[in-house]
């Protein structure tokens, strides 16, 4: 549990260490106007809206593990992009789009592998999810300001850093991906071993 709890934090860490300056991140592209910002911030929660609503369906019909994986590989080489996909104001438009889309499915997965985990206690779980994922957003604020404090980068250049973050969150999520089926013949061995101890 504290496994998957953890990469909804290291996913919204990646996430919210650039979008906390997103503002002087995308200036160069907004020429500092607030308009054209808020365009930009509107074209991102349209693409978190439409990533709410695409992780459903992935999730109905695809492996939620895959779905993440996907997701986060996608979010990684987007935020990678940040440096030259925000100089100008339409290539800015679409990566705030795909970004929005990423950061809109992450969510749905993590739910669905919590509630399989334990149905009973779905409630518990998502609270809990809730909460690794604002641990994720103040660790983000804090991390990009110490980043841009000690190495002295632009706010644009918070995303590659964002990146190499979500990139950290993919090789998490993927190994705790692969410890339930290590754990699977462990289990079963032990059932098995259970009755011969019953009939002792």
């Amino acid at each position: 549990m504290l496994a998957l709890l953890a990469v909804t934090s290291l996913a919204f860490l990646g996430v919210y260490t650039l979008y906390t300056y997103i503002a002087p991140a995308l200036r160069e592209a907004t020429g500092g106007n607030e308009s054209l910002l808020t365009l930009i911030l509107l074209v991102w929660g349209v693409g978190t809206l439409a990533g709410n609503i695409i992780a459903g369906r992935l999730v109905d019909r695809h492996d939620s593990t895959r779905v993440l994986a996907g997701t986060l590989v996608l979010a990684t080489l987007t935020l990678a992009l940040t440096p030259l996909a925000t100089r100008a104001l339409v290539p800015t438009l679409v990566w705030a789009a795909v970004w929005g889309v990423t950061g809109g499915v992450i969510v749905v997965p993590q739910q669905h592998r919590l509630i399989a985990l334990s149905p009973a206690a779905a409630p518990v779980l998502l609270g809990l999810n809730a909460s690794a994922l604002y641990i994720g957003v103040a660790l983000g604020g804090g991390l990009g300001g110490l980043a841009q404090e000690w190495f002295g980068l632009a706010p644009a250049e918070l995303g590659p850093v964002a990146a190499g973050i979500t990139a950290l969150t993919l090789l998490w999520h993927l190994g705790t991906t692969r410890r339930p089926a290590q754990l699977a013949p462990m289990m079963a061995a032990s059932a098995s071993a259970d009755p011969e101890k019953s009939k002792a």
